[in-house]
């Protein structure tokens, strides 16, 4: 059994400096961020491109460092592990919108206020990784009082900065939370929140959202009524009943929380008979006005024991597509359009599916109404994009000596040298798991600090040619939420010792150090990879996998590479991977990565 709905809290994490690509959520003070940051830039946007996803900027001050242009773009696209990551950052673009960008030259963070994103360079520009939800817990306000809380703190001077409190993660990524102020400063380098709060919203009433909250139905489950589901001839009918009996609830809500121990101290339901289903059902009032404003949202965010299926004046609107588990409706979050929803009286009702035969059933549903807030319209330079296709030019030569690559026909393999890359690098201060299996060696490889080998000499665009000269036609690379397609390969690992040729599957070499177990079976596909735009004014375009070095990714975290398992992002917020070091060679050694049609 595991908590019911949390309140958005917030986060602060992702070191800026760690050139990692998928999320870090480790909580970092805005202290230790500027400490190590090399460069903080005080920017404003100067011209903004709706269309290609371009944000152009100019430097205001530099805070910290000297950065070396005057004008810093930004390539946006639509980029990211969820569309709402680009599409926060464009949303927001604006000419005259104020931004404070950290980088160290390498990777880099860009507060634009009530959110953040990550970006590497590419060229002339910096091109975005991801959205960075999780240092909303290191800041979230406006960014000129974030430049100024830079000011001080490198004056070595303690400040108070708004931010949202810690808590769930899935409601950080939607920018829902509880507003806090804590003390920062360059002596608080360790996030402490207990230790460092002030009190809670901004500064004398600021409202620093960009949109407004209201409340529909608070998170509680005091007011909701029970009828065993065995009682009903459908689910779908309990909308319908007059209130029915409730003697079974006990008053209160459940307390919101993440560790074991307040799950264990919270109150919730009783419910005597072991094993039944049973149907939960609330009423709430729509006000009229609220469903005709433009660009309303009204979301339902909803946590119950064992599976549930829930319903609106009767319409299913969302179910637990597993039958079984301890994890139902965890951080759930459904968007239900306005027009679904009735002017006045509207009713929700719930069936929960005592699958576990617990005793204790829980159920917390929280509705709010999210209203923008209208923004003053600003003319915004638009370039028109090209009808045409982008021109494919030369990719940039690859690090290291030129290298062999072999194409066996006979075992209809694919054959390159490499070596046993190094596990931390020495211009970081951590170690990071594993999330590539091959990539250019630092620091031409965007993600050397995470692989399995690295390899020079040779172009990953090289490699894709020597598959399709094996009749191999690529797929489709993943980045986020979505899956990898393409033909099956096999990867090897070979080396040589002691006169003996020794040859492991890929997958023998990793384990998960989290769980404990061997890494799992996989497929791996011959995606191909997408394109990059060194300069995303021009339509002319590279092979992305050529650019960011990455050969074969074992999560979809980049959709430039080559080849990609069939494991999602759901299975990298759970896995830690690393080597078996067990007779591989040591770091630096001699090997051959092997990829092998199926």
């Amino acid at each position: 059994m595991r908590r019911i709905l949390p309140i958005a809290t917030c986060l602060a994490a992702v070191v800026v400096f760690s050139s990692a690509t998928a999320y870090i959520e480790a909580p970092h003070t805005l202290g230790l961020v500027v400490r190590d940051s090399t460069n903080i830039v005080f920017m404003e946007v100067t011209r903004v491109n709706k269309e290609k996803g371009l944000i152009v900027y100019k430097k205001l001050e530099d805070l910290k460092g000297q950065h070396p242009t005057a004008e810093i773009k930004h390539n946006i696209g639509q980029r990211g592990f969820h569309p709402r990551e680009w599409q926060a950052v464009m949303a927001w673009a604006e000419p005259g919108k104020k931004a404070v960008f950290f980088h160290n030259g390498g990777a880099s963070e860009t507060c634009i206020g009530t959110y953040w994103y990550q970006c590497y360079p590419e060229g002339e520009w910096w091109g975005m990784s991801h959205g960075e939800p999780f240092l909303l817990r290191t800041f979230y306000g406006k960014p000129e009082k974030l430049a100024e809380a830079v000011r001080l703190i490198l004056k070595d001077k303690e400040v108070v900065v708004t931010c949202l409190a810690d808590g769930n993660k899935e409601q950080l990524h939607q920018r829902k939370g509880k507003v806090q102020r804590l003390k920062a400063s360059l002596k608080l380098l360790d996030y402490n929140p207990k230790r460092d709060f002030v009190g809670w919203g901004g500064e004398d009433g600021e409202d620093i959202e960009d949109f407004r909250t209201i409340t529909l139905l608070a998170e509680s489950s005091a007011g909701w009524r029970f009828l065993p589901a065995s009682q009903l001839g459908d689910a779908a009918d309990a909308w319908k009943l007059p209130d029915f009996n409730d003697s079974g609830w006990r008053g209160g809500k459940a307390p919101i929380g993440y560790g074991e121990g307040e799950i264990s101290q919270r109150q919730g339901t009783t419910v005597a008979e072991q094993g039944q289903d049973f149907v939960f059902r609330r009423s709430l009032d729509v006000p009229t006005d609220l469903l005709k404003q433009p660009g309303v949202v009204i979301r339902v965010n909803i946590a119950s024991d064992d599976s549930a299926e829930v319903f609106l004046n009767g319409q299913l609107i969302d179910k637990d597509p597993e039958e079984d588990h301890e994890f139902a409706y965890w951080n759930r979050e459904i968007e239900v359009p306005a027009a679904k929803w009735k002017p006045g009286r509207n009713v929700i009702a719930v069936l929960v599916k005592n699958r576990q035969g617990s005793s204790d059933l829980y159920l917390d549903m929280e509705i709010t109404a999210l209203v923008p807030i209208p923004k003053p319209v600003r003319n915004v330079a638009v370039r028109s994009a090209s009808q045409g296709p982008l021109k494919v030019i030369p990719s940039p030569e690859p690090p290291g000596t030129k290298a062999e690559l072999v194409i066996d026909a006979d075992s209809r393999s694919v054959i390159l040298p490499c070596k046993i890359a190094p596990r931390k690098l020495s211009h970081l201060e951590d170690t990071y798991p594993l999330e590539v299996i091959a990539t250019y060696p630092s620091p031409a490889g965007q993600k050397a600090h995470e692989t399995v080998v690295v390899f020079g000499g040779i172009r990953p665009s090289e490699v894709a040619k020597a598959l399709e000269r094996l009749g191999l036609k690529p797929g489709r690379p993943a980045k986020g939420e979505s899956r990898a397609e393409g033909p099956e390969v096999e990867i090897f690992l070979e080396w040589d010792r002691s006169g003996r040729t020794r040859r492991v599957a890929i997958e023998e070499i990793l384990t998960d150090t989290r769980s404990g177990q061997p890494f799992p079976k996989v497929k791996w596909h011959f995606t191909g990879s997408s394109l990059r735009q060194p300069d995303p004014e021009k339509d002319e375009a590279v092979y992305g996998a050529d650019a960011s070095g990455t050969l074969i990714t074992i999560f979809p975290v980049t959709d430039e590479t080559v080849i990609q398992s069939s494991l999602t992002m759901q299975e990298e917020s759970v896995m830690k991977l690393e080597r078996v070091q067990r007779e591989l060679p040591r770091e630096g050694g001699s090997a051959r990565l092997i990829i092998r049609a199926k």
